[in-house]
């Protein structure tokens, strides 16, 4: 594992709640199995909240994926998402080491006309809490990734950067890292960290897996 890798690992382990901002489908998911590889263990299994579908198609296309084998994945509609978050929160106390959930941006894209944009960020605060627990439980982390999207300025027609439930996941995230590629390798700042010494740092890491 290179000296980045290194990095990004150790960051991991002293966080309990990630956000992971994105501008990439494809990378975001190449990179998260990246990290569920160097988490797996054999005693202990990841859940993956895959809201919008994209990391099942991904595995579907890399069969040969080392990390399957602990990774339970589950297909998240609306009207299942409170059963889902149900069954992880009853899951044995030291069984679960990293819960992804995937993502909030096409989770804010359930909102329709009876659900407001408060009810929806204080529903994902609950599910959060929920998770939460179950992961102070096993000392796992939990991580939630985030599409940034272009927004123009009302006052001068300029445009802005931004992500869904920013302000939830600012306030309740220990480490925030913005994942940018090429093709060689993903760039990540880190915008947040337990570590205040890597607060502001970019880390190159290379599109391979990673050895743990």
């Amino acid at each position: 594992m290179n000296r980045d890798w290194a990095i990004l690992k150790k960051l991991l382990i002293e966080s309990n709640i990630v956000t992971l901002i994105c501008d990439n489908q494809l990378s975001k998911v190449q990179f998260l199995s990246n990290i569920l590889m160097f988490r797996r263990s054999q005693n202990r299994i990841s859940i993956y909240l895959d809201i919008d579908t994209n990391f099942t198609i991904f595995l579907e296309d890399n069969h040969d994926s080392p990390n399957i084998n602990n990774l339970f994945i589950f297909r998240i509609k609306e009207k299942n998402l409170n059963d889902v978050v149900a069954d992880i929160s009853s899951i044995g106390s030291s069984s679960v080491d990293t819960i992804v959930f995937d993502s909030v941006s096409t989770f804010y894209s359930f909102k329709n006309d009876n659900i407001t944009s408060s009810n929806q960020n204080r529903r994902l605060g609950v599910y959060l809490s929920l998770l939460q627990v179950v992961m102070a439980r096993s000392n796992g982390v939990i991580i939630l990734t985030s599409m940034t999207r272009a927004r123009k300025r009302q006052d001068d027609d300029s445009w802005y950067f931004s992500y869904a439930g920013g302000r939830l996941l600012r306030k309740r995230s220990d480490l925030i890292l913005e994942l940018k590629s090429n093709e060689q390798q993903f760039e990540v700042s880190v915008l947040k960290s337990p570590d205040e010494a890597r607060l502001g740092i970019k880390l190159n890491l290379d599109r391979k897996n990673v050895e743990t």
